[in-house]
Order: C-alpha cells, then sequence, then structure tokens
C-alpha cells in the first residue's frame, strides 16, 4: 500500500493488515504507528506504512465492512445470551402434531428428542444385523473402509469406497470396535435394487414426512465405536436410531469459536479441543434405540456410536428443507 521498495523500508504482510484492521476498527492513525515501533519496526517507516493506508480509499470500504461485521457479531452474540437462557438438556418427549413441531422446532431451529416415532415402523420390530443378513445377504452394496487410515474420512469418504456383499458385511461389524469399516448416508444404500423393498419399513408421518425416497433417506451401518466428525449440514434432518445408541453433541450455529476454526462444514477440533464457552452453548443426547433425534440445519454435531448401530436419516419434510447455499466456513477461509 506504500511506496516504499527498499528492503528496510517493507514491513511483513501480515503486519500490512494489522495496521488496516485496527485502523477499521477506529485505532488513531498515532497510535498505531507507535505500536508498530514497540515492536521493532523503524518509527519512520511505521509511520509512513499507517499514512499511506490512511490515504487509500481501500481503508473506507474496509472499514464499513467491519461495522457490519461487527453490527452482526452483535445479533450473534444476542441469540447466544437466549441459548443460554433455554433449558440444559434436551427432554425426550412424544413428536409433537405437524403444527405445534413445526412452530416449536423447524421454524426456530430448536433440536428435539422423541421416542414414539421409530416405534411405529416396522423396521423398528424386523431390522437387526441378523434379520437383515438373512434377508438381503447376497446384494452388493458399497461401504466406507479404512477409515482409520485417512485424516479427514468424512470429507474424503469417496476415496474409501468398496463393494462387498451385505451379509460379509454385517458379519463383519456387528461385534467390532472399529470406527475402520461404516456405511454412510452418502453410499446410497437404499437406491440398490435389492435393498429399496427397506423404504417400506419406514413410516414416517405423512403430515411431516414426504414418502420415504433413496435420495432422502439415509441409511447408515456400523460397528460400535464408529465417529463422524464435528460438522454442520445444509439440511434439517430427523435422526432415527433403529438399532444400537449413538451419543450426539450439539452445538448452535452461532457458535463463532466453531465457526473460525472450520475448514468448510468440518470442524478441525476434536471433541475434546471443543473449549468451555461453546459448549455452555450446546447438548449432548445419548440417542437410543427407538428414538429420534432433530438436528436442525446449521447446527454443529459430531456422533459416536456406542454399539452396533443401524440409524436411518430423514431429510424429506414436507417444509422446505434444502440449505447449500448455508457453508460460512468456506466463505470465512475461502475453502471448501
Amino acid at each position: 500500500m506504500a511506496d516504499q521498495s527498499s528492503a528496510d523500508t517493507t514491513i511483513h504482510p501480515q503486519w500490512q493488515d494489522w495496521i488496516v484492521d485496527n485502523l477499521a476498527r477506529g485505532a488513531e492513525p498515532g497510535e498505531v504507528a507507535r505500536a508498530l515501533s514497540d515492536e521493532g519496526i523503524a518509527a519512520g517507516v511505521a509511520e509512513a506504512w499507517v499514512a499511506a493506508v490512511v490515504r487509500s480509499p481501500v481503508l473506507a470500504s474496509y472499514r464499513r465492512l467491519t461495522h457490519r461485521t461487527r453490527a452482526l457479531e452483535q445479533i450473534v452474540r444476542l441469540r447466544q445470551d437466549h441459548r443460554q437462557l433455554g433449558p440444559r438438556k434436551i427432554e425426550c418427549t412424544k413428536l409433537p402434531r405437524s403444527e405445534r413441531f413445526f412452530a416449536r422446532h423447524y421454524a426456530p431451529g430448536a433440536p428435539g428428542l422423541f421416542d414414539d416415532l421409530v416405534p411405529r415402523w416396522p423396521a423398528y420390530a424386523t431390522w437387526s444385523f441378523t434379520s437383515l443378513r438373512q434377508r438381503f445377504g447376497e446384494v452388493t452394496v458399497e461401504v466406507c473402509h479404512g477409515r482409520e487410515h485417512i485424516d479427514r474420512p468424512d470429507a474424503e469418504w469417496a476415496s474409501l469406497r468398496v463393494e462387498q456383499p451385505l451379509g460379509r458385511f454385517l458379519a463383519e461389524v456387528e461385534h467390532a470396535h472399529t470406527n475402520n469399516a461404516y456405511m454412510i448416508a452418502k453410499n446410497q444404500a437404499l437406491a440398490r435394487p435389492g435393498l429399496q423393498s427397506l423404504l417400506a419399513d419406514i413410516t414416517p408421518p405423512a403430515e411431516l414426512f414426504e414418502p420415504p425416497s433413496p435420495t432422502r433417506t439415509g441409511l447408515w451401518i456400523g460397528p460400535a465405536h464408529t465417529q463422524t466428525v464435528l460438522h454442520h449440514d445444509g439440511d434439517n434432518s430427523m435422526f432415527c436410531q433403529v438399532v444400537g445408541r449413538k451419543r450426539v453433541r450439539l452445538y448452535p450455529p452461532e457458535s463463532l469459536l466453531l465457526l473460525e476454526h472450520s475448514r468448510g462444514v468440518y470442524s478441525q477440533w476434536s471433541p475434546a479441543d471443543v473449549p468451555p464457552e461453546v459448549r455452555a452453548l450446546g447438548h449432548e443426547v445419548v440417542v437410543e434405540a427407538g428414538q429420534a433425534l432433530f438436528i436442525p440445519a446449521g447446527w454443529w454435531h459430531d456422533v459416536e456410536a456406542l454399539a452396533a448401530s443401524i440409524t436411518v436419516t430423514l431429510l424429506g419434510f414436507t417444509k422446505k428443507n434444502a440449505y447449500t447455499w448455508y457453508r460460512p466456513g468456506t466463505l470465512l477461509r475461502g475453502r471448501g
């Protein structure tokens, strides 16, 4: 931004960004120049760089963006304060009627745990590792293998795809404790002709959901200890536990620290890394067999199987449910 070209009048780009940021936030030019001098930059060089930034027309635009960002941060802070006044635990209840569900959970983006959705399904009475192996053991399916040998198995799932008979996979994982093998929704098992009859075993209420389809119904099968790292989705999801149990940790979209440590839709933090101020906004839920957890779009969540599990995720709500534009981490980092 300055006209200097010799080495002794050049400062590191990070200091250049620091100057712009502090001036945009309202710091006095003299104060900024003195701070640079305190860091070992020659006083004349510091003053010249600060003066160049002050003269630049870019500073006015940056100030407007900074003020807008700070205003939006205040809105987020207000939302955080409201969240902290709410219940600290997600109580398990009966699934409300459609009008009440959409008003209390869907519209405001509030998680809910329900104990009477899944037990109504034929799947709850008939699905097990043994029964699926007997009925569909010869059907070839796609699963993800080698998850423990890759840093980002959820983001890079496509490189882990393997086809094998469903019976062999079920026998492999039923009594295992590993994150190495997992059938995930992206494997699209319910789109396989040999497994599409399973959709008839999934019977959610028509006032809340469209008829289950291969594209809007996910099937997850895996052993104890499968893990899905902290991330958010662009859809509202009803997470339905048919067999086994899973631990889910949830954090609301306004958890800015999670956003700052994200890479696309994935957080770079493990569950142990999440700081207390973020945990204070979140919830931890163990979803038992027969229970369903509503996960609103944008909510950060990680999932760990506590037992060999079969899970169905429903995306086909009768209300709008597509927020593919919601990728704030990509905008913040300039990457997916």
